[in-house]
């Protein structure tokens, strides 16, 4: 109905969310680290740095479907200094690095069979697709994106196909299975940050926006790819 209201205020700065299969709807904040929020909104970390060192600023996250948590942690990384992670938070609480010497990891999605990881490399301006199932953990690129800033958010349709926040690009962009470009979706604002399926049919997809702060809806063709939560 196009209100908006608080639901809850993190002290931080957060950035991208997921909700878990209980309810709790787990935050990246660039602050406060990983935290969870229940709907009763009684807030607890989950984890906030890493072997004693803090995170850099953590910034989207996707649960796989046994409630293991991977997170990107890019914040002050570039292209000249590439010093972003990757990291998996498996549901008993175990924190491991999966990648390190990333030009800015950002959004991050799992295939449907789970075997793959897909991560935006916003300063590359692409899109890495890492192995998890078979090992070693590998990684190729995906897409190589041309214009604007480079891939932020990010959601896969139930047929395979990725949509891309292309953050300074001013638009989404959809790409099937084989990373190539099917379709530019523009936007009123140059700064689209994330997209998320939603609907019951889960046929709409919700756009983030920075420099209108709008959120645009639009319907799709296929529906979107179901979550943990």
């Amino acid at each position: 109905e196009g209100r908006a209201e608080i639901f809850f205020n993190t002290g931080g700065i957060p950035n991208g969310a997921k909700f878990h299969e209980n309810g709790d709807l787990y935050v990246a904040d660039r602050k406060c680290g990983i935290i969870a929020i229940s709907p009763q909104k009684a807030v607890r970390v989950i984890a906030d740095r890493y072997h004693e060192e803090k995170f850099n600023g953590p910034n989207d996250l996707v649960f796989d479907s046994q409630g293991n948590l991977y997170f990107t942690d890019p914040e002050g990384s570039s292209a000249e200094e590439p010093y972003g992670r990757l990291y998996r938070i498996s549901s008993s609480g175990e924190i491991n690095c999966l990648a390190s010497g990333l030009a800015y990891p950002n959004g991050l999605v799992l295939s449907h069979d789970e075997r793959c990881l897909f991560v935006a490399i916003t300063r590359k301006n692409r899109i890495l697709r890492y192995i998890l199932d078979p090992p070693p953990f590998r990684s190729y690129i995906f897409s190589q994106l041309s214009g604007g800033w480079g891939p932020d958010g990010m959601a896969f349709d139930a047929m395979g196909n990725l949509y891309v926040a292309h953050y300074g690009g001013g638009a989404v962009l959809l790409l099937n299975p084989k990373g190539e470009l099917l379709e530019r979706i523009p936007l009123e604002g140059m700064h689209p940050t994330n997209v998320a399926f939603g609907d019951r049919d889960r046929r709409a997809l919700f756009v983030t926006e920075a420099e209108t702060g709008s959120v645009y809806r639009f319907k799709t063709e296929h529906p979107g790819l179901p979550l943990f939560g």
